[in-house]
């Protein structure tokens, strides 16, 4: 389970946290996909973000307590 976070070099930050969806252990995912870091969430719905428009991208554990 993860929290992402991405900071993009304009400044602006995008961030994808987990949500949980029952009947699994569905969380958010990333990848990178040619020039894209791609974002899917729970239900499978994907962000694309040009890689060269990210400063850093960040992936966090969920705290699950």
């Amino acid at each position: 389970m993860a929290n992402i976070r991405v900071e993009m070099k304009d400044g602006t930050v995008q961030e994808f946290k987990h949500k949980g969806r029952s009947g699994g252990s569905y969380t958010v995912e990333r990848r990178y996909e040619g020039a894209f870091f791609v974002v899917k969430d729970e239900w499978g719905k994907e962000t694309a973000i040009p890689a060269a428009d990210i400063k850093q991208a960040i992936t966090e554990p969920h705290d699950h307590w």
